[in-house]
């Protein structure tokens, strides 16, 4: 009479402690959500306290080994989409100078920032990013992260907003706390190394005004006279620079416009995924331990009786049946992951020629963003030998 009770309590407590996870398992995950707000300058900044700002394409970070929760097209996408809205975010900010989009570095940019996307699905984002200046000294290395509430895909909201906007916001007002730490003396040096080491890249008749010490920081040694021509031509090739990153960013700006609202639309269905997702993970987890708690009470009980033997075959079949879930709600998460995968598709864009005007010239630039700075970086010695009659090394002019 004993042993048949024992089992008897043995099924109970298993069929307890099922029902007790099954509970909570329909309980949603929950997201901590956070609002960032934007620090926006209250007065005008002085402008010799303006530092110029490049932001380069990220690094979308796609495995080599394919994973299934990463799709090229659409990370080739985020990675020219993300820099611009940093670069709308910052130039909100009234902080700033002049503020690209970058193909490649440039020395006539006093910050340049780099950024790789850890993650990104709608529901979670992640970059990681670094900001250097043309000094040499690094601002910034962390890893920014945000969870990302539905209420950012609303309709009602500010559209100006992305639903990302918070990690952007976080990477402006970090950016922004540094530059305040430094006074007004500091970053007028700092834009007068760039426009020295801009000038020894063309001639190294400027190299002794800059020194780099064994941390490849470069300090600024002296100054040229205002009457120097060569400098001031020097600067007119800047300004030219500046010209064709303009050109370059209207591509750009195209170009955000063009995914933003696919991409808004993907981000949102992405979310809504996602947590399905984690749901389906969380409910295959605990159903097949709840399975195999269940097999172990059932083949834990002993005894001889007709009552024991069914029981026990409950039991068994029980936690069979719960383990077969598991395995069931696994694959239809599989099933998730290759819908998701194919909303992916064609989501990138081709890059077009790009007609520019120079020195009454149209000059028609072809191949990647990359491609075209390279070819203008070419065409601006030409045209700084031209105008100076300077020669440049036959290695730097290529």
């Amino acid at each position: 009479m004993i042993a048949p009770m024992k089992m008897t309590l043995r099924i109970l407590c298993v069929f307890s402690l099922m029902l007790f996870i099954g509970i909570h398992d329909t309980e949603a995950k929950t997201i901590k959500y956070e609002k960032v707000q934007l620090d926006i300058a209250q007065n005008e900044i002085p402008f010799e306290e303006l530092l110029d700002v490049g932001i380069m394409i990220f690094d979308p970070n796609v495995p080599e080994k394919e994973n299934p929760m990463i799709f090229p097209e659409i990370r080739k996408a985020e990675a020219r989409y993300m820099p611009y809205h940093l670069k709308k975010t910052l130039e909100n900010t009234g902080h700033w100078g002049g503020v690209w989009v970058l193909p490649e570095r440039s020395k006539a940019i006093d910050l340049i920032i780099v950024g790789r996307i850890e993650k990104s699905d709608g529901l979670d984002v992640e970059l990681k990013i670094g900001v250097w200046d043309v000094v040499g000294s690094q601002w910034i290395n962390k890893t920014y992260e945000s969870n990302i509430a539905k209420s950012s895909y609303s309709k009602r909201r500010d559209l100006t907003q992305d639903p990302y906007q918070n990690i952007f916001n976080k990477i402006a007002n970090d950016l922004l706390q540094i530059k305040q730490s430094k006074d007004r003396e500091a970053l007028i040096r700092l834009s007068q190394t760039g426009e020295i080491r801009f000038a020894s890249e063309l001639i190294p008749v400027y190299d002794d005004y800059i020194s780099k010490n064994k941390k490849n920081i470069y300090s600024l040694e002296r100054l040229p006279s205002e009457d120097d021509e060569i400098m001031q031509r020097i600067l007119e090739v800047q300004e030219r620079e500046f010209l064709l990153l303009d050109t370059l960013n209207e591509y750009y700006g195209q170009l955000y416009e063009n995914l933003s609202q696919p991409y808004e639309d993907w981000r949102k269905l992405s979310r809504e995924d996602m947590i399905t997702y984690e749901e389906l993970q969380r409910s295959a987890r605990t159903r097949k331990i709840l399975g195999a708690v269940a097999l172990a009470g059932a083949l834990a009980t002993d005894g001889d009786s007709r009552a024991s033997s069914t029981m026990r075959q409950m039991a068994v079949y029980g936690g069979i049946e719960a383990m077969r879930s598991g395995f069931a709600t696994a694959s239809e998460a599989k099933i998730y992951q290759e819908s998701l995968k194919e909303s992916g598709a064609d989501f990138d864009s081709q890059a077009q020629p790009l007609v520019i005007e120079l020195e009454g010239q149209t000059i028609r630039l072809t191949g990647s963003a990359e491609e075209k700075f390279q070819e203008w970086r070419r065409l601006l010695k030409e045209i700084y030998i031209d105008e100076t009659g300077f020669t440049i090394p036959q290695a730097e002019a290529e």
